[in-house]
């Protein structure tokens, strides 16, 4: 009986590891939707920034739209992952949060589009630029304080 005393201890342990596993995961996307978001969201300002001014330079604006190009990319997959990675009373929580993220990723990858439309033209239309880029910043807004909310309930601060 002893035996079996010093055993729980043990035996709980391992049973505890993929609950701890899965939170040390799904904190890991978390963290990395974050960067995604603050990085689509300040490279989208860098363009409205240089839409604003007198001399438009195309070859910075351009840079930073491939950097939001690479971060939407990259939040989807870790929108993706982290969908894998819920558990079913994780996902019932926050199932708005997930649908209005995919849905910021989705407009974000079509203000990107639209952008590089319009850098293709010889002469693109500077407020276009403009208005677009500040578009996809406030749907990275929103998305930011979204996803906030979403790492709350999942008890990720």
């Amino acid at each position: 009986m002893k035996t079996i005393r010093s055993l729980l201890p043990i035996f709980f342990y391992f049973l505890s590891l993929p609950v701890f596993a899965q939170t040390s995961d799904l904190a890991g996307l978390q963290s990395k939707l974050t960067v995604d978001c603050k990085s689509i969201r300040g490279h989208a300002t860098r363009i409205v920034a240089e839409a604003t001014t007198q001399e438009f330079n195309h070859d910075v604006a351009a840079a930073h739209l491939n950097q939001v190009d690479k971060y939407q990319a990259a939040m989807e997959v870790d929108l993706k992952a982290t969908s894998d990675l819920l558990n079913k009373e994780q996902r019932e929580k926050v199932n708005s949060e997930m649908k209005f993220l995919l849905q910021t990723c989705k407009r974000v990858g079509e203000g990107v589009r639209a952008l590089q439309k319009e850098f293709d033209k010889k002469n693109p239309d500077i407020s276009a630029v403009r208005q677009t880029a500040a578009e996809i910043r406030n749907h990275m807004t929103q998305g930011a304080e979204v996803h906030e909310r979403m790492k709350k309930k999942l008890g990720i601060l």
